[in-house]
């Protein structure tokens, strides 16, 4: 999860997608994920969908509504989101 040493605001995009792959993994139970990876095709569900957002809020300091975590199923996705919410522009490489 996130470093204590880095602050959810100061963690780059590069960071905010890995910390939002290893939650998946975590709630998923996978070992690995592809670019891509559809979150409900992997076997989550509004569940397991309230863990990844409870944990992305706690970890990152980004709200994800139910409704655009449904619309953004990918890591990635959701990273440019949460990138988004957060003030940054452009996507995960940011």
């Amino acid at each position: 999860m996130v470093s204590k040493a880095e602050p959810a605001d100061q963690i780059s995009g590069e960071g905010v997608r890995r910390t939002i792959g290893e939650i998946w993994r975590e709630v998923l139970r996978v070992e690995e994920l592809r670019e891509g990876d559809n979150f409900f095709e992997l076997g989550g569900h509004s569940l397991t969908a309230s863990q990844v957002i409870s944990r992305i809020e706690r970890s990152l300091g980004v709200e994800v509504p139910l409704g655009d975590f449904f619309e953004r199923p990918t890591v990635e996705q959701l990273t440019d989101f949460v990138l988004r919410r957060r003030g940054h522009e452009g996507s995960a490489g940011a």
